[in-house]
């Protein structure tokens, strides 16, 4: 009985000890806590003006009428929604940023991937290849939109006259709702490969060259090194390749902006071009806001779709 008492007391004059121990292990953690978020602030800070206030604003916009010059706006609910729903040209410019991201986006990748198998296996000029692809990439989108837009020009643009120097009669580009989101789709793609390319050529750099001294000695040809070494090995860079290469495609303005101007008659109209009309030339802020957030569920659900297939095929490997 005496031990037992004699238990508790030391217990009780060692819990004061013990709780002043979790305390300094508290502050501790608070402090490596807050000492990360203290340099992080800035960047928090501009995240938070520039893309969470924003999205936040816009989607409350979604739900009212304004105009953008009243100060006053209306509370409408869903009536903004409901009105895209019932609207052709929401439709149509759905349908064309679908067109225009299944034309350029596995184009893009296999010229991607082509041109830097083609570049690696140079014994001289990588470099200059890579800065001849590369400068499309970091050209102005403006100069270039101009450019191509004189190009397709059906009596003295440059494609048309190449074209003509083969006997193929050139088709009126840009002017021709059938050729102009092609048109537009060619752009896309020779200013988006070279960016694939450098990624690829990174992806293939870290491929370890074992790996394919290997598959030589069992006989594997230069495809089948291909199929079953390379392709497979460069599956995380064309996941990040193709998740990017969606999101863009479905971002394009400028160069329908300037060539075409999203005709003829709403065929090269995309839902980034139609968020522009609805908001700076009608003036229906609330319906521009409306799409660009059904532009984000779209946007997000593929991006959703892709990572589950990507992690299927992991665990398929």
């Amino acid at each position: 009985m005496l031990n037992r008492w004699n238990g508790k007391q030391g217990e009780a004059a060692s819990a004061p000890g013990a709780r002043g121990k979790a305390g300094a292990r508290r502050r501790g953690r608070l402090h490596k806590l807050w000492l990360p978020l203290a340099f992080l602030l800035p960047a928090l800070g501009l995240y938070a003006v520039f893309f969470v206030y924003p999205f936040l604003f816009s989607l409350s916009l979604s739900f009212q009428q304004w105009n953008l010059i009243s100060p006053d706006k209306e509370f409408v609910g869903l009536a903004n929604y409901v009105h895209l729903l019932h609207d052709d040209v929401f439709w149509i410019s759905l349908r064309n940023s679908a067109l225009y991201m299944l034309m350029t986006v596995p184009l893009a990748v296999g010229i991607g991937l082509a041109m830097a198998l083609l570049v690696e296996s140079l014994w001289k000029g990588k470099r200059l290849y890579r800065l001849v692809f590369f400068l499309p990439v970091v050209s102005s989108i403006g100069v270039i939109s101009i450019v191509w837009g004189l190009m397709y020009n059906p009596q003295d643009g440059a494609v048309n006259k190449l074209l003509a120097s083969f006997g193929i009669q050139g088709p009126n580009w840009i002017n021709d709702p059938a050729m102009a989101l092609w048109a537009l789709a060619i752009v896309g793609i020779w200013k988006g490969f070279g960016y694939n390319m450098v990624l690829y050529i990174s992806g293939l750099k870290s491929i370890d060259r074992s790996l394919y001294e290997a598959a030589s000695i069992d006989g594997a040809g230069r495809g089948a090194r291909l199929r079953h070494v390379t392709v497979p090995l460069l599956s995380p860079v064309t996941f990040f390749i193709l998740v990017m290469s969606i999101i863009s495609s479905f971002q394009v303005f400028a160069t329908i902006q300037i060539i075409t101007r999203g005709g003829p008659n709403n065929s090269t109209n995309v839902l980034v071009y139609q968020i522009y009309q609805e908001a700076f030339q009608f003036f229906n802020i609330g319906t521009a806001a409306a799409s660009s957030t059904l532009l984000l569920l779209i946007v997000g659900t593929l991006t959703v779709v892709q990572l589950r297939l990507s992690n299927r095929m992991v665990h398929y490997q």
